[in-house]
């Protein structure tokens, strides 16, 4: 299995897209700010409305474990979620833009001190902890900076970002089987893990340039689509299964 980079590194690249965020949205034109993202059905304030509401989120959940409390992610659960998206969607791009920078400002509050115990705090999301917000937003940020579709592409994505992705996306791979992603341009993930030793009967080999492989993973349009293979013969990629869902 991947393992995810130290979270200094982790928090270090949140703040790395932080800026490239307010860089995009401090240069984006009104019209642009209504033009389609990436996304079906969203514009690039739904995107933005969307990041903007999940920093915050985020930030509330570790303000909350800082004080020994809990809190539920978003007040109201996924429907609220969903109004304020659509809500915030319609506001003008002054807003937008004020929105992400106090947003950005109480995140990079928010989180612990490097080597802090409160990265092991508990917190509602995902039953997890400070730890699993960060990863949280890490997957935000950089996956919602594409979304935006504005000048930031997937070459934005570290490896240590596309393993990531490959371990937080297992859910979505075909139940009941064996498969190995074999980035070409980097070491093979093996889900379940198994040595190289191990017979290769039967699994299902998807192949292609790791951030391809990430991009198709995570229900992107890949520059190039990966191919699929079984036992040496080609085979039609797998359709996924649905994006892991939060449980807080």
């Amino acid at each position: 299995m991947a393992m995810r980079p130290g979270l200094d590194k982790i928090i270090d690249d949140c703040r790395a897209a932080g800026s490239t965020l307010g860089d995009v949205v401090g240069t984006m034109s009104e019209t642009q700010l209504r033009e389609p993202s990436a996304l079906p059905a969203w514009s690039r304030a739904h995107v933005l409305a969307h990041l903007t509401n999940v920093g915050d989120a985020a930030a509330r959940q570790v303000e909350y474990a800082a004080r020994g409390e809990l809190v539920e992610f978003y007040d109201g659960g996924r429907a609220a979620r969903d109004s304020a998206i659509e809500a915030d969607s319609a506001l003008g791009l002054a807003d937008h833009q004020q929105r992400v920078v106090r947003m950005l400002e109480r995140l990079a509050a928010a989180w612990p001190e490097s080597g802090s115990p409160m990265w092991e705090q508990p917190v509602t999301f995902r039953e997890g902890t400070v730890t699993d917000v960060a990863l949280m937003w890490w997957r935000e940020i950089r996956i919602h900076l594409l979304d935006v579709d504005l000048g930031v592409d997937v070459e934005s994505w570290s490896e240590d970002f596309c393993r990531h992705l490959f371990d937080f996306l297992t859910p979505r791979l075909p139940a009941g089987g064996y498969v190995e992603l074999r980035p070409d341009d980097s070491a093979p993930w093996r889900f379940p893990p198994a040595s190289v030793a191990d017979d290769e009967t039967g699994w299902l080999v998807v192949r292609g340039p790791i951030r391809d492989v990430a991009l198709w993973l995570a229900g992107r349009q890949p520059r190039q689509m990966p191919k699929a293979a079984r036992d040496g013969q080609p085979v039609d990629l797998p359709e996924l299964r649905p994006w892991p869902a939060a449980r807080g």
